[in-house]
């Protein structure tokens, strides 16, 4: 019955509404008295904002003195449900409790569902998204387990708060988040006490399971239940697959030696030398995981670019991660590399269709339209009342937003109402993508062309 009652509405429009109406309803569970450590009613401007960083997966933080500070045990169990929902879909969730409930889901259904969960696999999408559901435990419990070890030394034995702090941890690495519960630094040690008395081992044992949670989250379920199969070599992945891991490492470990370089070996602060560690740690949270080990807008100029190109990018189609995507920044490099030499884009063994490029290049040009025009109105908002404000800094804070990473230059905890209704919607266009929110208004995006039986002439005009 629920699902013949919503597959009425469009599929891309009912998730635009199950995300609107998850972050207005988060943001009034983190106003209430319960979930403010002053046990009085939070400002709801603030709440709404923090519950769109948890949806979206994006990881600001507007409370002056950081999340663990500002909302109790219950407001921290809000953001954390909230993280694991914005992670997975809200749809993805609640098509999988319709699919415990029923045993057959008919074909109508099955065809609402694939669409709302961006699969292309009618016929096997409930098995998908019992896989999908089963795969996110499995690595979110393993996140947990190995988080222990380093919890329990950060907290000196306290096993309750070390028990959650492990689990919070997971949830927000795995659905690349950039929550965490250490104050305002993230997991930067200079200036945090608590991270200060952490022994080095644990220190960075956290960061490297984290980065490989972040990774995972980031490569696309996709591709995990094509790897995790192993019913395949490599060699017999599919395209997607390959794409996919290809472009995973190239932008790690490219993105990590050029951050190095500009801001290791060309040393820009003595007492803030960048380790190669860190620079790969970087790498990796700069596709929108938004967790730090060294200030992101300490880098020196090159190095912030590099983390601006990286969050822009993202991770992979049908992740945790947002972005234009891999795949994206795949076929426009492919194609314009296959236009110089005057060849059939191609890779992999595999031809590419010109409608799936025509789409690459929409979504790219869609997303630099939505970051200027986002950059124009934060920094019409904030220009004039916001201490950190520089127009490098309102840039860096859009692409943040918009790629869902997280990064702050400290505007964040200063931002006005308006910086905030700006922020919150880069983040909510992000996390749906550009593509989810103009197939709203456009009925035809995916149908054939009602004027297809008139023969138009074609016409080559000058480019370029």
């Amino acid at each position: 019955m629920l699902l013949m009652k919503i597959r009425r509405i469009s599929p891309y429009l009912l998730v635009m509404l199950s995300f609107l109406i998850l972050l207005l309803l988060g943001g009034f569970l983190l106003t209430l008295p319960i979930s403010q450590t002053s046990g009085e009613w939070g400002n709801y401007a603030d709440s709404v904002f923090m519950a769109t960083s948890a949806v979206c997966v994006t990881g600001f933080d507007c409370y002056k003195t950081g999340l663990v500070n500002t909302i109790t045990f219950f407001g921290q169990c809000v953001e954390a449900v909230l993280m694991q929902i914005g992670g997975l879909g809200f749809m993805t969730i609640l098509f999988f409790l319709v699919t415990l409930i029923r045993k057959k889901v008919a074909f109508k259904d099955r065809l609402f569902l694939s669409q709302a969960t961006n699969s292309s696999d009618v016929s096997h999408v409930v098995q998908f998204l019992r896989k999908l559901i089963l795969i996110t435990a499995i690595i979110e419990v393993s996140g947990f387990i190995l988080g222990i070890p380093a919890f329990l030394d950060i907290y000196k034995g306290d096993v309750p708060q070390a028990l959650w702090g492990s689990a919070f941890l997971a949830i927000s690495s795995f659905n690349n988040a950039g929550l965490d519960l250490f104050g305002v630094t993230s997991f930067i040690r200079e200036g945090n006490e608590l991270l200060t008395n952490m022994s080095d081992w644990a220190y960075y044992y956290m960061l490297t399971y984290s980065m490989i949670l972040i990774v995972l989250g980031g490569i696309s379920y996709l591709v995990l239940m094509e790897v995790f199969s192993f019913k395949k070599k490599p060699r017999q992945y599919s395209a997607f697959t390959k794409i996919c891991l290809v472009m995973a490492a190239v932008l790690i470990f490219s993105g990590a030696v050029l951050i190095y370089l500009t801001d290791g070996l060309i040393e820009q602060d003595p007492n803030r030398k960048m380790s190669f560690f860190h620079a790969l740690f970087l790498s990796v949270s700069s596709r929108t995981a938004g967790f730090a080990s060294y200030p992101p807008y300490d880098l020196s100029n090159g190095g912030r670019i590099v983390s601006w190109v990286l969050m822009f990018i993202g991770g992979s189609p049908l992740g945790t991660a947002s972005g234009i995507k891999t795949t994206t920044l795949f076929l426009i490099v492919l194609s314009i590399y296959s236009y110089i030499r005057g060849r059939k884009v191609k890779a992999f063994n595999r031809f590419y269709t010109q409608s799936l490029i025509v789409k690459a290049m929409a979504v790219m040009l869609m997303s630099i339209f939505v970051v200027v025009i986002g950059y124009l109105l934060l920094s019409e908002f904030e220009q004039k009342t916001n201490p950190y404000f520089t127009g490098e800094r309102a840039i860096y804070e859009t692409i943040s937003a918009f790629s869902t990473t997280g990064f702050t230059t400290d505007m964040t905890v200063n931002l006005s109402v308006g910086g905030k209704i700006t922020c919150v919607a880069l983040m909510y266009i992000g996390r749906l993508g550009p593509m989810t929110m103009f197939s709203i208004f456009s009925n035809n995006m995916h149908v054939e062309d009602s004027g297809a039986h008139i023969k138009y002439v074609a016409e080559d005009i000058l480019i370029g």
